[in-house]
């Protein structure tokens, strides 16, 4: 009779976390003459961008509309990409800078006691985190003020700013 294990992939933001980190992985805010607008500017233009985007895409109240409308998201997305390039908001960022911003992350309640459970159990695999355009650096070096050596060696990161990576 062979077991079944329930593999368990989580979300970063607002699920691993209690807040949104964004604003974290963004340099603060700087009164130098050449430096890039705050975060708060890139906030409201991708705000701006998607409210005209939804206006112009028309209903989503089925799910082939959603789909669809996820799908063709690509280009507004790539509209904030090209923003924060242009405007140099992570210009001179070193990983440090983002090693030290991810220790302010704050964790969801219980996120930690669940994850010892999952680790005791031997029909559960804790598998890692899906994150969309978040850094395998920042998540690790949250995850490393709470977890030790070992969950960290057998839990997976994959966010599509680095490559892939099992952080160790």
């Amino acid at each position: 009779m062979t077991s079944t294990k329930l593999w368990i992939f989580a979300d970063w933001d607002e699920t691993i976390t209690s807040h949104d980190t964004l604003c974290l992985v963004a340099p603060p805010n700087s009164t130098e003459p050449t430096a890039p607008p705050p975060f708060s500017y890139f906030v409201q233009y991708y705000s701006n961008l998607i409210s005209e985007y939804e206006h112009s895409f028309g209903p989503r109240d089925t799910l082939e509309q959603q789909l669809a409308y996820l799908q063709s998201l690509g280009p507004v997305e790539r509209l904030i990409v090209r923003k924060v390039e242009e405007k140099g908001l992570f210009k001179g960022v070193k990983e440090e800078d983002i090693k030290k911003r991810a220790q302010r992350v704050e964790f969801r309640n219980g996120w930690k006691e669940f994850t010892e459970e999952a680790m005791r159990r031997e029909d559960v695999r804790l598998m890692g985190i899906l994150s969309v355009n978040w850094s395998n650096v920042f998540i690790s070096s949250a995850l490393r003020r709470i977890h030790d050596d070992a969950f960290m060696e057998q839990f997976e990161i994959r966010a599509n700013v680095n490559p892939p990576c099992k952080m160790s």
